[in-house]
């Protein structure tokens, strides 16, 4: 009888192991399996338009005769192209941290080129639905710098430079699988005296 009972002890406790193993191994392989999903790269291409006005500050004792204040002026509107890339990385496929870059044309009415400016900033997207879900609205928040090469067709003489400023952008749309909307406000400088609030669209590609 002890013989019996200390065989079945030896073959519950190797039983026992087995199983123990058994569930170390999927509980290894869920792990696996959910880092892979937990951490991504996502590409994410878009092109937009945007369109807002200039304002320029000035500081200048001779502005108008006026003596020495500060003045802000309202410039002319200004429209915008814009091709952009965002390389990302995902946690979930829903927050997404990333390095962007855009290439954008400004002109007076598409047709009299303004300015060709490239900016770099750093990109948070954030998508409110799951994965599967197939509507998935999301906001998304750009900052970064910029810099301008400035043009004139008007006054030949002018002169072309380069002018260095603030890149930023708040927007919110959703995403249909590979295709995203969004709409949102651009806040941009150049130099030390002009700065520009626009209304932007963007349709992109999420790879």
């Amino acid at each position: 009888m002890k013989k019996f009972l200390f065989l079945v002890l030896i073959f519950t406790v190797i039983n026992s192991l087995q199983a123990q193993q058994e569930v170390n191994q999927k509980m290894d392989s869920i792990a696996v399996e959910s880092n892979k999903s937990t951490i991504s790269y996502k590409l994410i291409l878009e092109y937009g338009g945007s369109t807002g006005m200039e304002r320029y500050y000035y500081k200048n004792k001779n502005y108008y005769n006026k003596g020495d204040r500060e003045a802000i002026r309202t410039a002319y509107s200004r429209m915008g192209l814009s091709l952009t890339a965002i390389n990302n990385i995902a946690f979930h496929d829903r927050f997404l941290l990333g390095i962007g870059g855009e290439i954008e044309y400004r002109s007076l009415l598409i047709v009299f080129p303004a300015e060709l400016a490239g900016s770099c900033f750093l990109n948070f997207r954030y998508y409110f639905n799951k994965p599967n879900r197939l509507l998935i609205p999301m906001f998304n928040i750009a900052i970064g710098g910029r810099i301008t090469k400035r043009f004139d067709v008007f006054w030949p003489t002018y002169e072309e430079r380069f002018l260095y400023g603030i890149y930023s952008t708040f927007g919110a749309g959703f995403k249909v699988k590979l295709f995203s909307l969004q709409g949102g406000v651009l806040f941009w400088t150049k130099g030390d005296n002009l700065f520009g609030v626009d209304a932007m669209v963007k349709v992109g590609l999420n790879f």
